[in-house]
């Protein structure tokens, strides 16, 4: 049989993160990415979302390499979890390595990669694959795309990029670069959705540091508060420089900002003016401080969403304070986020976001850069990928428009397997590709019941009922009803007591003494008197 290669996504496609892909060839196999998703507000109690590493993990003795596009948690952050199954290489830039190893560290499974640091140009192989990078400008440096040459053609993954050509931190796009990797053509463009639905080009970050710099001039006499990414590495440079211009001192809180920040400094992607960076205990007058913050996103245990509820240590926010949300807000978070602003306007401070201000830009690339790169890339099969549903039509009836022939296009789900010989493409049978739940310790063991019954409880409470029972399956003295989140005793007195009086019916009618009947008795009863679906929890004591 002719050998072939294969491409499976196995996250990332249908929704915005957990970023993974599989290329394959024969038996051997390279990983491009790993990262997860944050939760919405429909998985109550999940802390994060990963992919389905199943099939790597099967596979592991075919695997060659995990190449890493760039830092991002959305495609870094499953590898602490896929580590602990598996034993492989992994290449990225200095600042992507970086950002994994504390990663890894973190996870107590550092030992189980081997950490390969490649420059934004270099190339190399594994296995059948040769891996070509070339530059990208994205919101985080040492951002790369990919260009992956197989024994049956050319792969372009693009990672996540856009073409500003005054971004922050210097590097753009290397289309020159991308062109003179594929002399001989593309044989299929992996390309990012995410923006597929904003016309026109992504702004660049040069505004934000324009906008940036007159809030600064017209925060007189207040600190000013910055929440940003803690990734948005190239943005916390020029807000440093702006500090240094306004004469203030720079302040930073929250960990996951201060660890990014000393490993930028170490490999000399921040340059920090001698003087500027101060403990955010220091006593520096008010006008003359900034305060780097992580909690752009109202997570409830982030620095500034600790400063809105009056829980952080070392500073309480107060009138005359700026407080900037520089970062755009994820789909899902807008409610936390609200609740957030509400609190910091209510303690006085006077807030900016989004709405107000050109304070953030996305580090994705819209509809007009979208087009530019198609044109570059000139595919003959293209896989819109990186992006909710709608993102992913939209990218490629943007395709069809530029050359695509619509047969050719293939808008997958996670765990479709791509196939083709270089001539044609085709669908091959799908893997197991479904999201996998961590809840603190728990990774894997919370699934689609299990958040099934936290809605319904987070919605319509839950019941226990015990009931005693003798050897001849009979009630002995009174079932007993306790409530949480539904109602209580004293204010539905009567309605618990017709509860009492159905389930001794179901005894008295000689009905099968089991957990399932009761429960569904309870729970038809429930509905038809309340229109509620308490989960109901039946406990049968046998005396």
């Amino acid at each position: 049989m002719k050998k072939q290669l294969r491409i499976i996504p196995l996250g990332g496609l249908g929704e915005i993160g957990k970023n993974m892909t599989v290329l394959e060839y024969g038996r051997n196999m390279i990983v491009v990415d790993c990262g997860l998703m944050f939760p919405d507000s429909s998985l109550p109690g999940i802390d994060l979302v990963l992919p389905q590493f199943d099939y790597v993990v099967k596979n592991q003795d075919q695997l060659r390499g995990i190449v890493i596009t760039h830092g991002h948690m959305d495609h870094i952050g499953g590898l602490p979890y896929l580590m602990r199954q598996i034993k492989a290489p992994i290449y990225g830039t200095d600042m992507t390595i970086g950002m994994i190893r504390r990663q890894l560290d973190e996870g107590k499974v550092l030992q189980q990669a081997h950490l390969q640091v490649v420059k934004n140009t270099d190339s190399f192989q594994l296995g059948p694959f040769k891996i070509n990078l070339f530059p990208v400008a994205h919101s985080i440096p040492g951002s790369v795309g990919l260009v992956i040459d197989t024994p049956v053609g050319a792969v372009v993954h693009t990672g996540d990029y856009k073409l500003d050509e005054t971004p922050a931190g210097g590097q753009t796009t290397d289309l020159a670069r991308l062109k003179k990797l594929t002399p001989n053509g593309v044989l299929a463009l992996m390309a990012d959705s995410t923006n597929a639905d904003r016309p026109g080009s992504t702004p660049t970050e040069k505004r934000v540091t324009e906008e940036l710099d007159r809030l600064f001039t017209e925060a007189k006499d207040g600190r000013i508060i910055i929440a940003t990414f803690a990734s948005l590495l190239a943005r916390l440079q020029e807000i440093i420089l702006l500090a240094k211009k306004h004469g203030r001192k720079v302040a930073l809180t929250g960990r996951s900002l201060q660890e990014n920040m000393a490993i930028a400094r170490e490999l000399g992607y921040i340059k920090i003016p001698d003087g500027t960076l101060v403990e955010i205990s220091a006593r520096v007058p008010d006008k003359k401080l900034v305060i780097l913050s992580t909690g752009s996103q109202g997570e409830p245990r982030s620095a500034l969403n600790r400063m809105a509820e009056g829980e952080h240590r070392e500073v309480t926010v107060r009138k005359g304070d700026t407080i900037i949300i520089s970062g755009g807000t994820i789909p899902g978070n807008e409610e936390e986020v609200g609740r957030m602003l509400n609190k910091l306007f209510a303690r006085g401070a006077n807030v900016i976001y989004g709405k107000l201000a050109d304070i953030h830009v996305s580090g994705h690339g819209s509809r007009d850069e979208m087009e530019i790169m198609l044109q570059a890339v000139q595919p003959k099969f293209f896989i819109p990928v990186h992006g909710e549903v709608r993102h992913q039509h939209l990218h490629a009836r943007l395709a069809e428009k530029n050359n695509v022939a619509a047969a050719n296009v293939y808008i997958l789900n996670n765990g479709a397997a791509w196939a083709s010989d270089g001539q044609k493409a085709w669908l091959d049978k799908p893997v197991g590709a479904c999201d996998v739940m961590v809840d603190g310790r728990l990774v894997g063991e919370v699934g689609a019941v299990v958040i099934q019954d936290r809605q319904n409880l987070s919605q319509d409470g839950f019941i226990v009922a015990l009931m005693r029972v003798n050897a001849a399956n009979k009630l002995v003295g009174e079932p007993e009803l306790i409530t949480r989140g539904f109602v209580t005793v004293a204010d539905s007195s009567e309605l618990l007591k017709s509860a009492t009086r159905e389930i001794k019916q179901h005894f008295r009618r000689g009905k099968v003494v089991a957990h399932d009947n009761v429960r569904e008795m309870l729970q038809n009863f429930f509905y038809r008197e309340t229109q509620s679906r308490p989960v109901v929890l039946p406990s049968i004591i046998r005396v």
